[in-house]
């Protein structure tokens, strides 16, 4: 549950490689030595390399867009610039929900997830940063990088702080001010916000490229990329995507079997399902408080649920394509049960389905009638992924 803090699913801090990291497991546990499955392998490698490395490059790549967009917000304040801003935030949130099957790994331990996508917004203390000089003129001076930045609750950061900053009523919002659909007035984007929303989003940018650096190796990405992470202090101590190719091998103590990999891509998809179904949908409706609405400045929320069961689709079928690949965990799942294997494929689509038929925008239709459909799927899905899990398991 995002409320400010997701729990990791899985917590990396012993020794693996020669590095420190965690098992799940007691570290005085033997590491399980079992022959490798070469199809295995190419799986969990496909899954690395062409799911989650593809989308945090994505990710990293757009969100390096947006901070760009936001500073010539800053340098030309004009709707123009705000309207771009916009369409680059949209952009690069799709490639974060597209991520969020693979919220273990750096996204957890390096608390990326809660820094970047907490909400709801703390509007309340958001206001008194706005008027702290010592706070904005830091920013002005210094971007995100000063000590008292690291200061700012997960609730000021991130997506939602830059959302809430240039949209109004699921649109740009105007330069000169107005009044939003609930009768509440907004006055003209202030330069104390420019200078909030430009350090927020170099934080932001700072963090996604940080999650592509985790996977790929911060050799991987490019020189810029990683000048940022120097300049930030952020490079990543470990290499998540070579320590999950490398499940089974002897002295893995993250990943002491593939089977354990493949667990571990289950249960991300597992829990964001969950965390759609019964939390991102069920909590707004059973609270009827729109702030309990992911994305309802934007009205991206529909958008924002269906992108992260696609992201299940992604990590199922080992491509960031629509059909699954022969190296996958699908493959694997098909294997064993073929028709568990179909009916988990027709779960994600009928989940994807099931949400893009809410009424928009979802804060205005937070019913059980609008809602209902949606949620069950997601709960089926869930359901069929727990069966996935069990019978690699057993």
């Amino acid at each position: 549950m995002k409320r400010y803090l997701k729990f990791p699913v899985l917590l990396v801090t012993a020794v693996v490689f020669g590095l420190s990291v965690s098992s799940c497991k007691d570290d005085d546990d033997p590491v399980t030595e079992t022959a490798l499955d070469a199809q295995m392998t190419k799986s969990i490698e496909q899954y690395v390399n062409g799911v989650v490395v593809a989308t945090y490059k994505s990710l990293a790549d757009e969100s390096i867009d947006l901070y760009e967009a936001c500073a010539r917000l800053k340098e030309n304040p004009v709707q123009g610039n705000i309207d771009a801003v916009c369409q680059e935030w949209i952009t690069a949130r799709r490639h974060w929900e597209l991520s969020e099957a693979f919220l273990f790994g750096a996204a957890a331990d390096y608390n990326i997830d809660p820094h970047i996508d907490s909400w709801p917004l703390d509007k309340t203390q958001l206001d008194l940063a706005l008027r702290n000089e010592t706070l904005i003129d830091n920013m002005s001076e210094n971007g995100c990088n000063f000590d008292g930045f690291a200061t700012l609750g997960y609730g000021l950061l991130g997506f939602h702080a830059v959302e809430y900053m240039v949209f109004r009523d699921g649109g740009p919002r105007r330069y000169e001010g107005g009044v939003d659909k609930d009768g509440v007035s907004y006055g003209a984007l202030s330069e104390t916000e420019l200078i909030y929303c430009v350090a927020v989003a170099e934080d932001l940018r700072n963090q996604c490229i940080r999650l592509e650096a985790s996977w790929a190796g911060v050799e991987n990405i490019t020189g810029a990329k990683q000048s940022i992470l120097e300049d930030a202090e952020l490079e990543p101590s470990l290499n998540y995507g070579e320590i999950m190719i490398a499940a089974g091998e002897s002295g893995n103590k993250i990943y002491k079997t593939q089977l354990a990999a493949y667990a571990e891509i289950l249960q991300g998809a597992a829990d964001i399902s969950d965390e759609v179904g019964n939390t991102k949908i069920t909590d707004p409706v059973s609270s009827g408080n729109v702030l309990d609405v992911e994305s309802w400045y934007s009205w991206n929320s529909i958008a924002d649920f269906a992108d992260n069961i696609r992201s299940v689709q992604h990590a199922y079928y080992g491509t960031v394509g629509n059909t699954a690949l022969e190296t996958s965990v699908s493959a694997y799942v098909k294997s064993l049960n073929a028709t568990l294997d179909g009916e988990i494929q027709t779960a994600i689509a009928d989940a994807i389905r099931e949400i893009e038929a809410m009424p928009a925008p979802f804060r205005d239709n937070l019913t059980e009638a609008a809602s209902g459909k949606a949620k069950a799927a997601c709960n089926a899905l869930l359901d069929k992924l727990d069966e996935a899990i069990e019978l690699i398991q057993e």
